[in-house]
């Protein structure tokens, strides 16, 4: 059952991106390209190729729990290091490669975020993103999201890949709110994932309220305040409808 208890005071709203505002359309798809990118670079079969790829999301993975990042270029670069390729031009060819996947194979918006959205700016409410990257930088999650009809409401969105720190790190949250400008007790985010949206947000002193319409994080780190079914459930959070 949602909790969408109200909340007073509020003056800006940061998302999440990947699970709250966007969904890949084929995420085995793109991850799929990345492999056979990687083959057409390096003699491996299907199986190692995958296997490769594994070990380098498990690299981000691993840096992304400790707050720290390992993206797309550094993803490729162990890949091919790992087959003995050392040199920038084919690094740079397979983290763009890396990079752009989930372009090719498409993403969604999440039903409701646009609608959501336009009500929050009506409102007067400042918004903006708090995104983690993994595979797919800023420069690309702001293509996808011009192609979805979201980026135009989103004020100030700030990256992983460009801040240099992820979620639940402060830094991130910090940049957001600056943009905006609005204190952490002003503002509210919205994200799926309670080790970093709830946590993160918590920690620099801002609500939090965990949707799960996409996915539903059963583990037993920090919970939110509010629970999150649809899109919408957030103007009644906030005394909009």
């Amino acid at each position: 059952m949602s909790v969408t208890r109200r909340l007073e005071g509020i003056k800006a709203v940061t998302y999440d991106c990947w699970g709250t505002l966007l969904k890949d359309r084929d995420f085995k798809g793109a991850m799929a390209r990345r492999a056979a990118a990687l083959r057409d670079m390096v003699d491996l079969d299907e199986d190692q190729a995958e296997g490769l790829l594994r070990e380098a999301w498990l690299k981000h993975d691993d840096a992304w729990k400790q707050i720290e990042t390992f993206g797309p270029g550094r993803m490729a670069a162990y890949c091919l290091e790992a087959r003995g390729i050392f040199e920038d031009e084919p690094i740079a060819k397979l983290t763009k490669e890396f990079e752009e996947a989930s372009i090719e194979t498409g993403v969604d918006p999440v039903q409701g975020a646009g609608e959501t959205l336009a009500a929050l700016e009506a409102a007067g409410i400042r918004r903006a993103l708090v995104c983690d990257t993994g595979f797919t930088p800023g420069r690309v999650v702001r293509r996808l999201l011009e192609e979805a009809d979201l980026i135009g409401f989103l004020e100030v969105t700030c990256f992983s890949d460009e801040v240099g720190v992820p979620k639940p790190g402060g830094d991130i949250y910090a940049k957001a709110l600056a943009g905006l400008g609005v204190r952490p007790p002003e503002a509210v985010h919205v994200g799926d994932l309670r080790r970093t949206d709830i946590a993160g947000a918590h920690d620099m002193g801002m609500h939090a309220a965990r949707f799960r319409g996409v996915h539903d994080d059963r583990s037993d780190a920090t919970e939110a305040e509010i629970i999150l079914d649809r899109h919408e459930q957030l103007l009644d959070v906030l005394g909009l409808r």
